[in-house]
């Protein structure tokens, strides 16, 4: 018995595909599905339900899988230790992420880690927020980053921050002339939202109502992409947070304006609550948080404040 197969059973069962934990390993399919089959005839269980897609662990695969990656967070931990936690971390660390949490920050700050730690790797998947809580879950992956973490009993959240959500519109919108919006000036636009079923549809929502404004929902999406390229192509309204339309900011396809009283969202990073993070998700943990920046509000000229109705 080995480590290297214990992470390749660990890599399968995670993924839930022999292709994609042999890649990770850097073997073969073949290869893949042989050492597990060894280690199988060696314990004298089937520890793959192979005739599921994606394939599944039997019950006995389960109990194996949870002693597996205990031995192996502690081993990766034990080697730290003995080597007195210095030089560069090694390993791969898989990340679920919402869409929303700032592709283009988390690529700069993986590419920044991986200049830090060259024999790390960080692998960020991009889902929906109710499957990146599944991932974590599941144990698919690490680490999570997520909005609006509740108080799942399987998991623990890692604060890390609060973004400012700003009024959306076209350039050239009449809003457009404002710097500052109160939730009255947005009493009689057309709202262009997220889906009802997710809760930053029911914060915004109760943002509005709690000040006196019934919001008019002209059209509304699962995706911040698809509400950016709504509100740009017509007269709606979006409240999204600031950092995820910085880019169509700078490149004047979108203007701004703070909303006042503020509203916020919060984001997490969210991890099984009973398994210590090893030393490299430790490590990507911590240099997210350190890199993790406010976004600067772009210049708006001479725009005027306006006063909430």
């Amino acid at each position: 018995m080995s480590f290297a197969t214990l992470r390749i059973f660990c890599d399968v069962a995670q993924q839930g595909n022999f292709s994609r934990g042999a890649e990770l390993n850097g073997i073969t399919q073949s290869a893949a599905s042989q050492r597990i089959r060894a280690l199988e005839e060696e314990l004298g269980v089937e520890l793959i339900d192979r005739s599921t897609r994606p394939c599944g662990l039997t019950p006995w695969g389960k109990v194996y899988y949870e002693g597996c990656r205990e031995i192996l967070d502690r081993y990766e931990r034990l080697e730290r230790e003995v080597a007195g936690a210095v030089g560069p971390l090694r390993g791969r660390v898989d990340v679920a992420s919402i869409y929303s949490a700032d592709v283009a920050h988390l690529n700069e700050v993986r590419e920044s880690f991986r200049e830090a730690n060259p024999q790390a790797r960080v692998r960020i998947h991009y889902l929906q927020p109710n499957a990146v809580r599944d991932w974590v879950r599941d144990e698919k992956c690490d680490l999570g980053i997520l909005s609006y973490p509740d108080r799942w009993p399987e998991l623990s959240a890692i604060p890390l921050r609060n973004e400012e959500m700003v009024a959306v519109f076209r350039v050239g919108h009449r809003l457009s002339a404002f710097s500052q919006l109160g939730p009255g000036d947005l009493a009689e636009e057309r709202l262009i939202g997220f889906d009802a079923g997710l809760r930053i549809s029911r914060e915004i929502r109760s943002y509005l109502r709690r000040h006196g404004v019934q919001p008019t929902v002209e059209s509304s999406f699962d995706n911040i992409d698809t509400i950016k390229t709504a509100v740009s192509e017509t007269d709606g309204i979006g409240i999204l947070p600031q950092r995820t339309v910085r880019v169509e900011v700078e490149r004047g396809v979108l203007a701004t304006a703070e909303l006042r009283p503020p509203l916020f969202r919060p984001l997490a990073i969210v991890h099984r609550r009973e398994r210590a993070l090893s030393p490299l998700a430790e490590g990507w943990v911590r240099h997210l948080r350190q890199n993790d920046l406010p976004v600067e509000s772009p210049s708006r000229g001479i725009a005027a404040e306006r006063p909430a109705i």
